[in-house]
């Protein structure tokens, strides 16, 4: 069971805090969520720069914080988005090229729209390729999934790949599109990807100690996922440009000093044509370049890329108006690198406790449930249970949403606010306010799932640890009135009731269904996924309400 994800939206549904916090402040709060591993944080405040620690790291051995190795994960397609910057500057490729230009006798495409695909839509996300590739092989491990996806699989997988239409697509993160770029990109340099990011962008930026295997005699943080467990570190083949680097914290500093000033490198026009907005990027908090992400952080403009692997989050984020870099480093995957960074969010919201509820009647309320995508990944779900309205993100809680004006609503669970858009007096989509950003999703034409929303109390008898037959024990914990599932190594994701003792992911096509003994006390589950029945007997078994 694959729930591979380590490109995290740019929006969470979470409580602000009650005061702003610095980033090092953050992270010694947040450490204490974590069992095992650290957090090493750098922040810029103007001419201001501080590194720190949190949580154990026995493996740094006295070596200063920002000098601890850490895999980078998807902050590495800001290298890769560079790299190709610079090679339209040397006038190697333009961002038109397409990929059938560069691999002109190495593969006979099925589709011709895969082969138009163009560069600047694999930087963009917006080249229609699924996020993973579906012929990762019979030997992909979870636990390092790239390991063996090599060259002769890429290429297979571009053969017989099609697409539902024509390129562009609106933003849909790909790592398998970023991959793609970084090998190709190593084609027109006639060396790896990774010693064209090295040369071509390390090291003219000073960055010594960012690689895919850097110096030695530097420590490296043991990954962990979420307990005490120690993982294996990962490793990358012919997608290595998606997410193969690992780095410090004071080599993405330097890196984040050079966003902030560019044209103090020696790569300010690579970085002008990166850091240009290229298309929108709905789900990512606004736009996106070249391998990086634009948005609003308290108002202001911001560049900012998450990343992780199976041990490792990270987090990067410049704010140019404010002379403000931030870097996050976790060697667990229990919290990620922009949790970490909205904790020093300045953004006065509102209390919801002062807001004030008004009654909508039945026939105003029935206009607003539906689907509104942000991409193909993510969308925000609209319910209407009982006279209440309740909204989730994908992969988030539903929370129940409160009238304030028509068409405005606030929550009590968080410090934010939902507004239903209209055009000719249709609803025709939905805008997000948090932490003084903005983020709008358009309604789309699917119906809403037949979600059961229920307390938890009558939750409760799910939750438990579960044998998972052929892989790691899968732990069903509750949070928020939600049933969450977590496959060992993996982030914990929702799923929702569709029937009694049926309940659906919404990241992924999969299904939990719970089994009940002759006492009806449920005694375990079979997950329903990619044409596969796995059972899972429950490891304990405490007493379960009968099915209601």
């Amino acid at each position: 069971m694959k729930f591979i994800s380590w490109a995290l939206l740019g929006l969470v549904m979470a409580a602000n805090t009650v005061q702003a916090l610095t980033l090092s402040e953050a992270a010694a709060r947040m450490s204490k969520q974590l069992k095992a591993g650290c957090i090493v944080t750098g922040e810029r405040l103007s001419d201001d720069v501080k590194y720190a620690i949190s949580g154990t790291a026995p493996e740094a051995r006295g070596m200063p914080p920002e000098k601890l190795v850490f895999e980078i994960g998807s902050i590495t397609k800001v290298f890769t988005g560079l790299l190709l910057a610079q090679a339209v500057v040397e006038k190697k490729v333009t961002l038109e090229t397409t990929i059938s230009s560069l691999l002109e006798g190495q593969v006979k495409f099925m589709d011709p729209r895969v082969a138009a695909i163009t560069l600047k839509q694999l930087a963009t996300h917006t080249s229609g390729l699924p996020r993973m590739p579906d012929n990762m092989g019979a030997d992909t491990t979870e636990e390092d999934p790239f390991a063996n996806y090599d060259e002769k699989l890429l290429l297979s997988f571009l053969a017989a790949a099609k697409l539902e239409d024509t390129g562009p697509f609106s933003c849909s993160y790909s790592n398998l599109g970023m991959g793609l770029l970084g090998y190709l990109l190593g084609g027109v340099y006639q060396m790896t990807w990774e010693k064209a990011v090295v040369e071509k962008i390390c090291q003219p930026l000073g960055l010594n100690d960012t690689a895919v295997n850097p110096d030695a005699s530097l420590p490296v943080a043991k990954p962990h996922a979420g307990d005490s467990k120690e993982l294996k570190p990962w490793h990358f083949a012919a997608l290595a440009g998606c997410g193969a680097l690992r780095s410090t914290a004071a080599d993405l500093m330097k890196l984040g000093d050079a966003i902030l000033h560019p044209d103090k490198t020696p790569l300010r026009e690579s970085f002008a044509l990166a850091l240009t907005p290229q298309t929108d990027a709905a789900a990512h908090g606004g736009q996106v370049g070249l391998g990086v992400f634009l948005g609003k952080f308290d108002g202001d403009a911001t560049l900012h890329h998450d990343g992780g692997t199976g041990g490792y989050c990270s987090g990067l984020q410049v704010i140019p108006a404010k002379g403000i870099v931030r870097v996050v480093l976790i060697n667990n995957t229990g919290l990620s690198g922009s949790k970490v960074i909205l904790a020093t969010s300045t953004a006065k919201p509102v209390d919801p406790a002062s807001q004030k509820e008004i009654s909508l009647s039945a026939d105003v309320l029935k206009l607003y449930p539906g689907v509104y995508e942000l991409d193909r990944d993510s969308r925000f779900t609209v319910l209407l249970r009982e006279g209440r309205l309740y909204v989730n993100l994908t992969g988030q809680p539903f929370l129940r949403a409160f009238a304030k004006t028509p068409d405005r609503f606030f929550y009590k669970a968080v410090a934010a606010e939902i507004a239903f858009n209209r055009r000719e007096g249709l609803v025709q989509s939905l805008t997000l306010f948090q932490n003084g950003n903005e983020i709008t999703a358009k309604r789309s034409s699917a119906t809403p799932p037949e979600y059961k929303l229920r307390p938890d109390k009558e939750l409760q008898p799910y939750v438990g640890d579960y044998a998972l037959m052929g892989s790691k024990p899968l732990t069903v914990t509750l949070t928020a009135n939600t049933l969450f599932a977590q496959v060992e190594g993996q982030p914990a994701v929702p799923v929702f009731e569709t029937a009694p003792d049926r309940f659906e992911y919404d990241v992924v096509k999969a299904v939990l269904l719970f089994t009940r003994d002759d006492k009806q006390q449920i005694n375990g589950l079979t997950l329903l996924q990619n044409g596969l029945t796995l059972p899972a007997p429950r490891i304990k078994s405490p007493p379960s309400a009968p099915l209601k």
